[in-house]
């Protein structure tokens, strides 16, 4: 196996949130509730409100735009050849789910991408925004199940858990998301939208990483 995988990976996803927190205060400003708030503002905007072409305050969002595309582009190509490559440590004894493993990654990066080229403030384009959008949850809800039970019947409980517990995470946003109130109807509503966001988009992150440790392992053992 290639024994740089998980280094690689997660250097990847320190870029990605490095460039995303730079986006962040090149952000024009304001969000779905409150146009005139000056900056990003972590707990109440969503990270899409920097691929925005303007932004909600009106102001100009181009660097912001560049910067989200490139970080999330890193994202996607770390993420698609990490998941694909992490596939093959288990395709001897579980071709068959170590397949469907790969197809599931392919879909949620197709979804991301569907993301990054659909600005949420294009009117023809945001309903295709929030589709992408959703679909990156649903399919990383069936990608860390498979996961789950790969790295399971490896011995790594330790991933195993981290897995199950960013899959409750991620199965708690998508209900939310359902049945939760529109983020722009109060500050309060849009708070727990963008908050609940970030939670599990950072858990994600975090279990790829914590992956990327578990591969690293079955590295050393072959």
């Amino acid at each position: 196996m290639n024994n740089t995988l998980g280094k690689t990976t997660r250097l990847m996803l320190l870029t990605y949130l490095g460039l995303l927190t730079l986006a962040g205060f090149f952000y024009g400003g304001g969000n779905y509730v409150d146009k005139t708030t000056p900056y990003y503002n972590f707990f109440r905007n969503f990270i899409s409100d920097l691929g925005r072409t303007t932004s909600h305050s009106g102001d100009d969002n181009t660097i912001s735009i560049v910067l989200f595309s490139i970080g999330m582009m890193v994202q996607l190509i770390a993420v698609l050849i990490y998941l694909v490559k992490a596939a093959n440590y288990f395709s001897s004894q579980f071709p068959k789910i170590s397949l469907l493993a790969k197809c599931s990654a392919i879909f949620g990066s197709i979804s991301l991408l569907g993301v990054i080229l659909t600005p949420a403030d294009v009117p023809s384009l945001y309903a295709l925004h929030i589709f992408f959008a959703n679909s990156v949850f649903n399919g990383a809800f069936v990608t860390l199940g498979i996961y789950s039970y790969l790295f399971y019947s490896k011995g790594l409980k330790n991933v195993t858990y981290t897995l199950f517990l960013c899959s409750l995470i991620i199965l708690g946003y998508i209900i939310f998301l359902e049945i939760g109130p529109e983020p722009w109807k109060s500050i309060q509503s849009l708070t727990f939208h963008a908050t609940y966001q970030k939670v599990a988009v950072l858990s994600l992150i975090g279990t790829v990483w914590v992956m990327s440790k578990g591969t690293d392992l079955l590295d050393d053992k072959i």
